[in-house]
C-alpha cells in the first residue's frame, strides 16, 4: 500500500520529482538541441511515467520555459552577489562564467524553441518568464551603475545601453563555447571584450 511523506503525494516529494524532470530535461537538451526534448523522452530518462509529468508542467514548452526561467533566476543572484568595487570592466569579467553557463545549457536554444512554438504569450509561465527577464536585467544595470561609480564614471543614457551590453555578453558565451576564437586564450578574450563593452557604455 503506496504512503505519503508528507508531501500530499503518494507517488514521494513532489519537489524531488520535479527536479527529476528538470534534470532529465536539461540532459535532453545539452544532447539534442529543443527537438530532443519530448515529454516521452523526459519521462525515460526521469524514469517516471509520461502521464507523471503532466502534474508539474502543461507541456514541453513548460518544462523548457522552467529551465529557463531558473537559469535567469541563478544568474540575477549571481549579479546581486558580485562585488563592484573595482569597476565595470571587472564587473563583466566576473559575470561571464556565469552568463556562458546560462547560454550553453538553455539560451542558445531559445530561438528554436520560439519557431518551433510559436506565440504562446498567454501562458502563466511565459509571463513568469518575462518577468524573471526583467529582473534579471534590472540587477545587472543596478550592478554596472555601482561599478561605473565606484571608479567614479558613469553609464551611458541610452536604452540601448542594456541589450547592447547583453547581447554582447551572449556573442562572447558563445564564442567561448564553440571555442571560435582560435588562437586566442578565453581570459585574453574575456579581459579584451569586457573592457571593451566598458568603454563603450561608460563616460
Amino acid at each position: 500500500m503506496s504512503t505519503t511523506n508528507g508531501t500530499g503525494s503518494i507517488y514521494g516529494d513532489a519537489e524531488a520529482r520535479r527536479r527529476s524532470v528538470l534534470d532529465a530535461a536539461a540532459e535532453l537538451l545539452d544532447e539534442g538541441g529543443y527537438a530532443a526534448l519530448t515529454n516521452r523522452a523526459v519521462a525515460k530518462r526521469a524514469n517516471i511515467s509520461t502521464g507523471l509529468i503532466y502534474q508539474y508542467f502543461v507541456d514541453k514548452q513548460d518544462i523548457y520555459v522552467a529551465l529557463l526561467q531558473e537559469s535567469q533566476e541563478e544568474l540575477t543572484e549571481f549579479v546581486r552577489a558580485l562585488p563592484r568595487e573595482d569597476g565595470v570592466a571587472a564587473l563583466l569579467s566576473a559575470v561571464v562564467p556565469e552568463t556562458t553557463r546560462q547560454w550553453s545549457r538553455v539560451g542558445h536554444l531559445a530561438a528554436s524553441w520560439r519557431d518551433s512554438d510559436g506565440n504562446l504569450s498567454e501562458r502563466a509561465s511565459i509571463r513568469a518568464l518575462s518577468e524573471s527577464t526583467d529582473r534579471q536585467f534590472s540587477e545587472l544595470l543596478r550592478a554596472l551603475e555601482d561599478a561605473a561609480a565606484a571608479e567614479g564614471r558613469q553609464l551611458r543614457t541610452d536604452p540601448a545601453l542594456l541589450p547592447f551590453v547583453w547581447s554582447g555578453l551572449m556573442g562572447l558565451a558563445d564564442t567561448l563555447v564553440n571555442k571560435w576564437a582560435r588562437g586566442v586564450k578565453p581570459d585574453a578574450l574575456i579581459k579584451y571584450s569586457a573592457e571593451s563593452l566598458a568603454r563603450a557604455i561608460t563616460e
